[in-house]
């Protein structure tokens, strides 16, 4: 293995059986007859390993949508050995790391957009482009931008489950409209005076959880920044092309965040909280509103007090002025993929391997994943919008209405995703500035530029 493999870092962005006929694109016949490479015995057999639980199907879109195509494929292509392991998301992250560095990885198995770099790099994943290109109704359903963090040099070596926004406002109407506005605030003048107007009345405007070192950059940092910079910027960073973390856009977008936080309108203990906590702050009544994904949207329709749940809507963070990117944008994308061991070959096993992974991304399985209030990767067209609470089908037509722009912690080197994701605690709590903040950020990227 190479030396990259010790750098790897799950990201933040990164973290659940309804049988129906599938209409899926099915195997070769040799494949779905179990003849062909495997077993020495015509049997093919496929060890997959990922971290969706069966105990949360009906709970998390995503552990739905996926099992149900596990179970499809099981059902349809029996003669298919699936050796399936489930594990929890922090045990994942632990034996995928360690069976990487062993060179010992499952035939499939989930890589998160910020491992692909290290995992390409360390050859342990396949090219798919050529599977691809013989599935091409498959392939060309996915959600703009959802293959690109599964892809390196114009090579697809990750088939994306969910995207979506990780950047949504969810704010109580209610609590608003108290305070004299019928919407959540379109300016940032706006977004002051009503984090004043709510401070009187003893409420947090935003709660904000980045205990785990991640939320900001994920939920908050990657849209702000965009606001000010567009996504041309962003680019220019990642291609080396002049950009720099000192200038403006980037440090006002800091800024706003200070300013939040300095006017006493977020919790005094964010830096100490974690997501659970954070929103459990807005069901009390604690905020007002509170920015997270999509994946929010189901905790407020399962767990909130009903009086919260009625009463919540979703936005985005306002434009600023003379600001260069989309008012209505969004960080979002694809931050999870499925991946295949570089060591299979041509054949019938890669072909039933394309076949399940058909099965548990594709367009069965993104319409049960939307009807359950999840984003698929994969456009699910029209679906039973009638299933989803308003406030789920609402996360999702502005996850759907919203230009994607990059999630910094998905593309940006692991060196300065550490330095900005603690620095910002600091200019959270307010020791460090902006200007030190992007400071200690450019120095991390220049020195990932010269690296050899």
């Amino acid at each position: 293995m190479g030396r990259r493999l010790a750098g790897l870092a799950l990201s933040a962005a990164a973290a659940l059986l309804l049988s129906a006929c599938s209409n899926e694109a099915a195997p070769t016949n040799e494949a779905s007859s179990g003849t062909g490479n495997g077993d020495g015995n015509g049997k093919i057999s496929i060890t997959l390993m990922h971290r969706y639980q069966a105990s949360n199907i009906g709970k998390s879109p995503e552990d739905t949508a996926v099992l149900d195509g596990v179970e499809r494929f099981k059902k349809d292509f029996p003669n298919v050995t699936l050796v399936e392991e489930q594990l929890q998301n922090e045990d994942y992250a632990i034996k995928a790391q360690a069976l990487a560095a062993a060179d010992d990885m499952p035939d499939v198995f989930i890589v998160p957009g910020s491992w692909m770099t290290n995992f390409v790099d360390n050859e342990i994943v396949l090219p798919l482009n050529g599977e691809l290109d013989k599935r091409a109704a498959w392939r060309d359903g996915y959600r703009s931008g959802t293959l690109d963090a599964g892809t390196r040099d114009g090579k697809v070596y990750g088939i994306p489950i969910a995207a979506g926004p990780t950047h949504l406002i969810y704010y109580n109407a209610d609590l608003f409209t108290d305070i004299g506005y019928d919407h959540f605030p379109a300016t940032w003048d706006e977004v002051m005076d009503a984090g004043r107007k709510l401070a009187d009345k003893g409420v947090n405007l935003f709660s904000y959880g980045d205990k785990s070192k991640g939320y900001a950059m994920s939920s908050w940092i990657s849209a702000l920044t965009d606001r000010h910079t567009g996504p041309e910027w962003t680019e220019s960073i990642l291609s080396g092309g002049g950009a720099a973390f000192t200038d403006p856009g980037f440090v006002n977008a800091i800024s706003i965040m200070s300013d939040l936080s300095k006017a006493g309108y977020l919790n005094k203990d964010m830096n100490s909280v974690d997501g659970d906590t954070m929103v459990s702050y807005y069901f009390e009544g604690r905020s007002a509103a509170f920015v997270s994904g999509i994946w929010s949207a189901m905790n407020i329709v399962n767990n909130a007090p009903e009086a919260v749940r009625e009463a919540t809507k979703v936005a985005v963070f306002p434009g600023v002025a003379g600001g260069k990117g989309n008012p209505l944008a969004s960080s979002g994308g694809a931050g999870v993929y499925y991946s295949v061991h570089a060591g299979i070959e041509p054949g019938p096993k890669l072909d039933a391997i394309m076949t399940l992974l058909e099965y548990m991304t594709g367009s069965q399985s993104a319409k049960l994943m939307a009807e359950v209030g999840g984003f698929p990767a994969f456009d699910p067209g029209e679906f039973d919008t009638t299933k989803l609470h308003p406030v789920a089908l609402a996360a999702y037509e502005a996850s759907a209405a919203a230009d994607a722009t990059k999630i910094f912690d998905l593309w940006f080197d692991a060196s300065i995703v550490e330095v900005i994701n603690t620095e910002i605690q600091g200019v959270m709590s307010g020791s460090k500035t902006p200007a030190q903040l992007a400071e200690a950020a450019q120095q991390a990227y220049e020195t990932f530029l010269a690296r050899p």
